[in-house]
This record gives C-alpha cells, structure tokens and sequence, in this order.
C-alpha cells in the first residue's frame, strides 16, 4: 500500500487509487495516518469528522464510514481492510515507509544526521528526496481547527526541512542555483528572517556583494513595515560580516576562477520551462574539491526536436562556475543531413586540440587518444558537452576519467548501455510551459487568443520544434492570427508541410531519425502508421507487418529505445501525434496500395478475431457466430478469462472504434457488421451506448448489402435493442419487428424466440408491460421447444419480471425461482445475478425488505465480479430504494452514490438525474 497526506489525500495499491467517497472518509484516513500504527480514540475521530458538533448517532455514523473505508482499501488491495482496527479506538497499521510523512521524516532524518557529520552531499541528497515527497499543501481540503492545527505543524517542518536543504546546497557551493529559489521563499514568508539570511549568504558568495547587501534592506523594511521591529539581530550581525567581507563566508572550493576555454554555444534567450529537469541534472553534481569517486555522466535522450541539446547548453550555462577549467562542446552527428556520425578517434582529436594540445602531440591510435584524453582532464574541472551522439560505442571513449568533470550527452537513442550513465529521456513540455514559449517566440500574449493558442500547441505536440516554428511563422506574419494559424495545422494532411520555415523542418527531423533505421525498422514504423488507433499492443503491431511475435516485440522495442515510439503503460505503445503523421505518410509514399490493404486487413482480422474469442468468455450461451477464417499473417491475442477479456476490451476500446470506422471508409461491409456484433456484449456490460448504436447503424446497413436473411434478422435486432436502450422507441420497435418478421419468414425458431424477447424489453422501455409479458411468453414457449436451458431460463426470469411489474408477485417469484435454479446448474452467473435482481424487486414489493437486501446485494456482487456496471448501476437503485424503505440512510447513500457515478461515467444523463433526486431526499 501507499498512502499519501503530504498533498492530496490518497490511498493507493496493487489495484490503483481507492476511490474515497465524500470528505468525512477523507478526514477519517487523514485522522487515521497522522497517528499511524496508533490507537486514535473515538472522541478524537469525532473532533476530526465534525469538530465541536458530533450528531447525536456519531458512534454509527463512524462505524459506518470506517466499514466504508475498509471497502475501499479492500478494492485495490487485497486484505488491506484488515489494516483498520479497533480497540478502544482505531488504528490503522501502516509499513515503514508507505506513508509519505513517515518517509518525509526518515529522509529529513537522515539528512540531518549527514549534516551534523559534515557530509554535505548526502545530506542535500537525503533532504531533496524527502522534499519530493510534498505534492502540494498538507492536508488540503479538511476544514476545521484539528486538521488546520495539524496542516500548520507539518507546514512548519516542511520548511524547517527546505531550509536544511539549502543549507546543505550552499556547503557545496551551489549559491548560483538556490538564488532563485531562495527569492521565491522570500516573496512567500516575509516574516521568517531566516530565509532573508540564507538569500544574502548565497549572493555575497555568488559574488554579488551588493546584491546581498540590499537583500539585507529589503529584509529590514518589511520587518518595519508590518511589525514596526528591527531585523533579527543575526541578520544584522550577517549583514556587517557582508560589508567586512568576512572570509568565513566565502564559498567552499575555488569557484569563481576563470574558464580557460569556453567553446558553449549561445543559451538559449527565449528557454522556457524544463526547471525540473535541469535540477535533476544538477542534483548530483559533485562540489568543486569534494568530488565523489566516479565521473557524474548525464544522458538525455528523445525524439527529434524535443529540445535535448537547448537543455544541455542551457544546463552547462548555469554550470560554468562550477567547472571553471574548460566547457568544451562538440556535435557528434548522430543524427545530421548529409553527413555521417563523427567517428570516436576524430572527435578526440578536436577535444584534445580545444584543451590546447599542440598536433604533433597526439596519437593516431583510439585507444592513445582516449588515454591522452584523460590524462589530460586529470586535475581539471571541465564540462564536456557530447551532442547529438549516435550510440553508447560512440561516446564511451570520449568520456573523461576524472571524477571532477561532468559529461552531458544528448542522442535521440536511449543510452540504456552506457555504463553510470544518469538517463534523462525529455519529454514534450507541459501544456503552460508550451504555451510560455510559443508566446514569447511569437511576440504576442497568449492571453489575447488562449484558446487559439492553446490549439496551436497542442496541435504542435507540444514539440518544442515545432512550436518554434509555428511562433515563427506567426511572427513573421502580421496579417495572421492564432486561430488562423490553428485552422492551417487542423488540416491533418497539411501539418508536417505547415511546421517548416527557413532550414527548420519537423519533417525533415523526423526524416533523420528514419533514414538511419535498418530496412526492418524502417519498414515496422511506415506501417505502424497506418493504424488507425491512439495505440496498439505487439499483437496489432505483429498483424500489421505480417511478423512473428518475437520479431515485432523486438522491432517495436528498439523503436521505443531511439524515441520513434512512446511505450506509455507497459505493453502498450503509441506515437507522438507528428510522429504519427510522418510515419503514415512514409508508408502511403512507400507501400503500394495493396500492400497497404493487406496490412489493413491483417489488423482488423487481429481485432475481430481477438474480439470474437472475448465475447464467448463474456456470454458463453450467446449463439456464436462464424467469422470463416482469419487472413494469413494475422496475430490474435490469448485471452484466459472474462477479467483478462474485460481488461483487453477496456484498453482497446478507443482503438476499436477506430478500427470499426477503419472498415466502414475502406467498405469491408462483412466485417463491418462482424465487428458491431463482437462489440456489442462489452458496449452494453460497459454503458457504451452511444458507440453501439453507431456500430449497429454501420452493421445493419452493411448486413444489408452482404447478409443473408439469418445477418439481417440478427443486426435488425440488435440495432432495435439499442435504439429502445438509449430512448429511440419508434425506431427500437420498428427494427424488432422487422427482426420478428425476417425470422418468421426463414420459419427460424430460435431468431422468433430472441425477436420476441428483445422485443418484450423494448416493450417495457415504452411502459407496456402486458405486452411485454406476452412476447416473453411466446419467447419462453419456443426456448422450451428448443430445449435450450440457458435460455429458456433467461425466459423464465424475464416471464417472472413482468409478472411482478404487473403486480403478480407470487407467479412472479415461482418463475424467477425457477430460472435461478436453471443458471445455478449452468454456472452462469450474469443470469443469475438478473435473476436476483428479480427477486430482490419481488420481495421488495412484497414488504420483504430484509430478504430484498440479501438479493439485491448477492446480485451486485455479481455484477461487479463480471464487470457489467451498466446493469449494476440499476440493481444499486434498487438496493438503495430498499435500505431507505428500512430507514437505512447511510446504506441508502452509499448505493445511491455508487450508482449515480457509474452513471455519471457512461453519461447517462437521465438516470444520474433521477438518483441525484433520490440522494436529495435523503437531506443533509
């Protein structure tokens, strides 16, 4: 488990994030975690959930929501319910370091510790990592005067521990980074001196006496102003120790002294962002003399034109007092036009050549050169930049051997091999910082278009590349707007060809990357982009190349390692959205035209068939329908259960939707309808509707120009099925009867059977029950002639529903009891979780209240087990309508609740509706 209360409040494990509902269980785990591994009494658990006003049912009330957290602890974490305890209190037990404030103090701790000990570094190191674990303010969200005492008491030691951290930065020599910082910390706590201190000490050693000293008056200022007292005498007596120039305040080492070369490009004047990752580069450096015992080598990878060689020269900018003998940079062409990879011995040559090495002194030999190299760093603090590397073969010789130098590295391949490489693979900027840049390259405010802006980032990817060039054409643009620059890269087949301007190309980038792939690679990636979906597993990419398993794990693999694709979630992969575009327009120039529809194929052939075996775990008892076999070189994948079906479904659904839009554009009309029928158990278990309906609006139309009578029946019922489930009545029934009538025709008894049972549900929809139980009559008599049990017991329930919605509760309960003993024999659970959802209804009505409850529970329990939350949202009506009627209302609520966000998610917007209406009489 992990639980976190150093910001948002969180509980989280094997299974994800628990689901915490409403602030009073919030305030009970956060109670619960500030004395973890405690007993908490109950009077103290009151004054947390309702301060100086406990109702008088507190006792129940907290016994209720201490069940509920356990609930919700169980959910994601198997025994974790067990955690919480009582015993004239309770306690919930919590492992060494799972709660984020346990760990925050070990750290903090720690660091401590080292710096009593004079180990600086570890100390800095030990604070930071406990910093990291503060995700925003303490507490947040819990009002009150025991959790805002509490908020404020871990406030203070996150600032007593930043604090630390500087301290320990500054020991190092690190004034040139905590500066900033420190201005920050300042502008947000006027009042604490020691902050106004810290700031003074890292500018007179920065070297910026003045700065300091008016530091000092600024301090002494807002001290007058708002508390009408003098400075801390501390503070003064820094501040005369400043205009002395105290040599007990210099900084550690020799920091200041000049460069002897300096061969950095410019930074960058417009750099935005990326804060958190220079700090992570610079994070552990090692301080002047005090250098650890191995060379610190910083890798940063990414796509092209994610910006990794602007970061590296904006990081070695900031880092040129701390490697004042040389910075040296060198493009090793990786990854150029025209021009092949440096080869190690050549770049030795400059490198050496640049710390003064006269030609005549250095060797023809890799290996002299490389051992030259070192000897010649060995004694000097110098920053090498190696650019724009090929591979870790590349760079291994160049690297110094001196633990006082750093190396930073850029290459668009993960350096995975490098050996004590610290990997930073660069991602696209966050959404703010995207925006910032785009501004301020093109000249203009966000503020005045920010949705117009906003689209034009995201457009770009949030590409640093590319939103440099679309800033850029907007600036040279007078006559351009945002919104018509966004209207521009919207056109999807016009983007790549919209972001160039001068010798800036995102294509031409992008094309780099690519030509350096083998016939292999180059060939995985063209085709990749003609998937239509956000992303695949290795299966649809195996499918599409017509490749083994194996062979596509590795391809898709190795494209990850130099940043082609993304593998976001594991064993799921994706493009960058430009990428995307590239890569599609590669194999559309590259791929003939039939050898794009066979790839095609293969892919939809790897869904349909893949979808096909899903379903028959969903409902084994639905009749199956042949697809004929898949086409050669298709890949479907293994699906063991219904929970590994269900997770398969969920994580493919957008690609699903793609695929069936896919086969509709290109006219696969048989596997249109093919698709809409697979789809159609997972789109109704998960409330899907509006996808349904547009699949069997796709699948009856196509079933219509390729199917037989039997097909046509079949997507006529299922479309009028759906059509009643999201409230197209007229439609519903008019494609039911049209089912009814095609099967009447072929004499096809059991497509009668299931026209007059889909027809009867339709019929209940339109509030016709008499009806409805007669067609459920006629679908029990052909089930029965049939001698089909499962259904026929799906019949019975159905007959024994209506007889209860027409108030007939005792033959209504003998052919429910009936079905139930039927799906029992089956093992089919989701009959008999509708089954109990029957007689729940039944003894309801019944004034059976308590026997009600059992059914309805038994019947949610189902549900939630098989994962179809569409009719689990109905059956918590229900049970919450039952628990009312027994003056439950904590139970009434939590079923209520649980409904209404499942309805919320599947946006049926009708029913949350009326279960928002159903939590309102409740009251407060």
């Amino acid at each position: 488990m992990e639980f976190r209360i150093l910001g948002p409040i969180e509980a989280r494990g094997s299974a994800g994030q628990a689901r915490l509902a409403g602030r009073k269980q919030v305030a009970l785990l956060a109670a619960l975690l500030l004395r973890d591994n405690q007993v908490v009494p109950v009077e103290r658990l009151f004054e947390a959930l309702w301060g100086d006003a406990p109702p008088n049912a507190a006792a129940a009330a907290l016994q209720t929501y201490v069940f509920r957290l356990r609930q919700c602890l169980e959910a994601v974490e198997p025994g974790a319910g067990r955690r919480l305890t009582f015993s004239s209190g309770y306690r919930l037990a919590v492992e060494p370091m799972e709660l984020d404030l346990a760990a925050f103090r070990t750290h903090a701790g720690r660091g401590r510790a080292a710096a009593a000990a004079g180990e600086s570094e570890v100390a800095a190191k030990e604070f930071h990592t406990a910093l990291n674990l503060w995700r925003g303010t303490a507490l947040p969200g819990l009002p009150g005067r025991y959790f805002e005492a509490h908020a404020a008491r871990l406030t203070e030691e996150h600032l007593a521990a930043l604090e630390e951290r500087i301290d320990a930065d500054l020991a190092m020599g690190r004034q040139l980074e905590v500066i900033p910082e420190l201005r920050s910390l300042v502008a947000a706590h006027r009042l604490r001196g020691q902050l106004h201190g810290r700031l003074m000490v890292a500018l007179y050693r920065a070297g910026r006496q003045a700065e300091a000293i008016g530091a000092f008056h600024d301090a002494s200022a807002v001290f007058v102003e708002e508390l009408g007292i003098d400075p801390d005498p501390a503070l003064v007596e820094l501040h005369q120790r400043i205009l002395a120039n105290d040599p007990d305040l210099a900084a550690p080492g020799e920091a200041g002294r000049p460069a002897t070369r300096n061969d950095l490009p410019g930074d960058i004047a417009d750099f935005t962002g990326r804060e958190a990752e220079v700090q992570r580069l610079v994070a552990a450096l090692p301080d002047g003399d005090a250098a650890g015992s191995a060379v610190v080598i910083e890798a940063i990878d990414g796509m092209a034109g994610v910006g990794k060689t602007t970061l590296a020269v904006h990081t070695a900018h900031h880092l040129v007092d701390r490697y004042p003998d040389a910075q040296l940079f060198i493009d090793l062409h990786g990854h150029s036009t025209g021009q092949r990879a440096t080869d190690p011995a050549t770049a030795l040559d400059v490198l050496l050549r640049a710390l003064g090495v006269p030609g005549e002194r250095i060797p023809t030999g890799l290996d002299q050169r490389a051992a030259l190299w070192r000897a010649e760093l060995a004694g000097r603090r110098v920053l090498v930049v190696l650019d724009n590397a090929e591979g870790a073969a590349q760079v291994r010789p160049l690297l110094p051997g001196n633990p006082a130098c750093l190396a930073l590295i850029t290459s668009r391949r993960r350096l995975a091999d490098l050996d004590a490489a610290r990997i930073l693979s660069l991602d696209v900027l966050p959404l703010p910082d995207a925006e910032a840049l785009f501004a301020r390259i093109a000249g203009r405010p966000s503020a005045a278009e920010p949705e117009a802006v906003r689209e034009v980032v995201e457009l770009c990817g949030r590409l640093p590349l590319a939103i440099r060039i679309a800033a850029a054409r907007l600036r040279t643009r007078p006559a351009w707007t945002a919104a018509h620059l966004a209207r521009r890269l919207r056109e999807g087949q016009r983007r790549l060809t919209e972001l160039a301007t001068g010798d800036r190309s995102v294509a031409a980038a992008f094309a780099l990357s690519y030509q350096h792939l083998s016939g292999e690679h180059q060939r995985m990636f063209r085709l990749l982009g003609l998937h239509p979906g956000p992303d695949f597993d290795v299966y649809a990419a195996a499918s599409l190349a017509g490749a083994s398993l194996a062979e596509a794990d590795r391809l898709v693999e190795e494209l990850v390692d130099i940043h082609l694709l993304q593998q976001s979630i594991r064993g799921r992969y994706r493009f960058h959205d430009l990428l995307r575009h590239h890569a599609g327009d590669t194999a559309r120039a590259v791929e003939s035209e039939a050898r794009q529809q066979e790839a095609l194929r293969r892919l939809v052939d790897c869904y349909l068939h893949t979808l096909h075996a899903g379903d028959r775990l969903l409902y084994p008892q639905r009749p199956p329908v042949e697809f004929g076999d898949r086409v050669d070189g298709c890949l479907t994948r293994p699906l063991g259960d219904q929970t590994e079906a269900l997770a398969w479904y969920d994580a493919e659904h957008p690609c699903l939707f793609a695929v069936r839009q896919l086969a509709v554009r290109l006219g696969w009309h048989e596997r249109v309808w093919q698709l809409a029928w697979a789809l159609d158990n997972f789109h109704r278990w998960r409330g899907h509707l509006d996808d349904q309906l547009a699949g069997w609006r796709a699948g009856l139309a196509a079933a219509l120009l390729v199917g037989g009578q039997d097909i046509q029946a079949l997507a006529h019922r299922r479309l009028g099925d759906t059509c009643a489930r999201v409230g197209e009545h007229a439609e519903g029934v008019h494609h039911l009867r049209r089912a009814l009538a095609l099967a009447e025709q072929a004499d096809d008894t059991q497509n009668r059977a299931h026209g007059h049972y889909t027809l009867a549900q339709a019929l209940e929809r339109q509030g016709d029950d008499r009806q409805a139980l007669d067609h459920a009559t006629r679908a029990l008599a052909l089930y029965e002639g049939l001698g089909n049990v499962m259904w026929e017991a799906v019949a019975l329930n159905a007959v024994g529903w209506y007889h209860a919605r027409l108030d007939d509760a005792e033959r209504a309960r003998d052919f429910c009891e009936r079905a139930l003993v039927l799906f029992r024999q089956g093992a089919q659970r989701a009959g008999e979780a509708g089954t109990l959802d029957s007689l729940g209804y039944i003894a309801h009505h019944a004034g059976r209240l308590d026997e009600a409850v059992g059914h309805y529970r038994a019947a949610v329990a189902l549900y939630r087990d098989l994962g179809d939350t569409f009719v689990e949202a109905n059956t918590l009506v229900g049970l919450g309508r039952t628990h009312a009627g027994l003056g439950q209302r904590e139970e009434a609520g939590e079923a209520w609740r649980r409904a209404f966000d499942i309805y919320r998610d599947q946006h049926r917007a009708e029913d949350a509706e009326r279960v928002r209406r159903l939590l309102d009489s409740l009251g407060p």
